[in-house]
C-alpha cells in the first residue's frame, strides 16, 4: 500500500511538473509572438472630450502612428511616446499602452483653457489653476491684451512667475465669472490691461470702455455694470455717447462722455 501511494505521488508530481513546463513553454511562445507582432492600429481617446476640445485628436494619432505603426509592438517605446505627449502644453496627462498584440492605445486628459493672453506675436492660454501653455487650437475664451506684467513667449509651459501668479489667478477667476453668466459671456469680448495696470473691458458691440480696476470684488462690479446696462444705457443721449464707465471705486458708476 505504501509503495502504491509513493508511486502515485511520484506520478502526480512528475505530471504536474511536466504540465507546468508545458504552460511555461506555451506562455513563452505567446509572449514571443506578442513581441514579434506588428502594430497595425493606433487608438486615441480623449477622456474629457465633452468638457474641452483643445487637443487635436487627428494630430495626436498621426504623431503616435509615425512612431508605432509597422513596428514590432513589443519594441514600441511607450514611455517615450507618453513623455512626448505630456510635454505638449494642452495635455494634462497621458497613458500609452498596448491594448492587444496589434494596437497601441492612447488615453489623454486635456487642459481646460479659461483665458487667452496675447502680447505681440505671443499667445498662450491659462487653465483654472493658472498653468500657462501655448495656443495650438483656437478656443472661444476671453482674450487679454495690453500691458501684461510678465514676460512669456508662445513656447511657455508652466506656472507664471511666482510674483505674478496671484495676478494671473485673479484674471482666471474674472474670466470664469464672465463665462458663468450668460449676459456677460454674450457682451464681454475683450480684456485689456492699461499702462497703469487697470483692467479694461470691451463689449462685442461698440460701446464705452469699462474700467474695472483690479480683479477684486468682481461680483459687485458686475452687479453695477448690469445696473448700468439696465437703467442708464437706455437713457443715454446717442449724440453724446459715453467714452468710459468706471467701476473701480466702491458703490459708484462714473460715466465720462466723449
Amino acid at each position: 500500500m505504501t509503495r502504491r501511494i509513493l508511486l502515485t505521488t511520484l506520478i502526480v508530481v512528475l505530471a504536474t511538473g511536466l504540465l507546468g513546463c508545458w504552460f511555461h513553454f506555451v506562455g513563452q511562445l505567446s509572449a514571443e509572438g506578442r513581441r514579434q507582432a506588428q502594430c497595425r492600429q493606433v487608438d486615441v481617446i480623449l477622456l474629457d472630450s465633452l468638457e474641452s476640445a483643445i487637443v487635436d485628436k487627428a494630430e495626436v494619432k498621426d504623431f503616435v502612428s509615425h512612431l508605432a505603426l509597422g513596428r514590432q509592438t513589443g519594441l514600441v517605446n511607450l514611455d517615450s511616446i507618453e513623455k512626448a505627449l505630456c510635454a505638449r502644453g494642452e495635455v494634462m496627462s497621458a497613458q500609452v499602452y498596448t491594448s492587444d498584440d496589434k494596437t497601441v492605445a492612447v488615453r489623454l486628459t486635456q487642459r481646460k483653457p479659461v483665458i487667452r493672453f496675447e502680447e505681440g506675436n505671443d499667445h498662450w492660454y491659462a487653465d483654472p489653476e493658472g498653468y500657462l501653455f501655448p495656443v495650438t487650437n483656437s478656443v472661444d475664451v476671453p482674450v487679454v491684451t495690453g500691458h501684461i506684467p510678465f514676460q512669456a513667449d508662445s513656447t511657455w509651459r508652466g506656472e507664471a512667475p511666482a510674483e505674478k501668479m496671484s495676478w494671473v489667478l485673479g484674471l482666471v477667476d474674472l474670466a470664469r465669472y464672465i463665462d458663468s453668466k450668460e449676459i456677460l459671456r454674450r457682451e464681454i469680448g475683450q480684456i485689456e490691461i492699461a499702462p497703469d495696470g487697470d483692467i479694461v473691458l470691451y463689449t462685442r458691440t461698440p460701446g464705452p470702455a469699462i474700467i474695472f480696476g483690479d480683479s477684486g470684488d468682481c461680483v459687485d462690479k458686475f452687479r453695477r455694470l448690469e445696473a448700468y446696462w439696465r437703467n442708464i444705457a437706455p437713457q443715454m443721449d446717442e449724440k453724446k455717447p459715453y467714452r468710459t464707465i468706471n467701476l473701480k471705486y466702491s458703490n459708484q458708476i462714473i460715466c465720462k462722455q466723449l
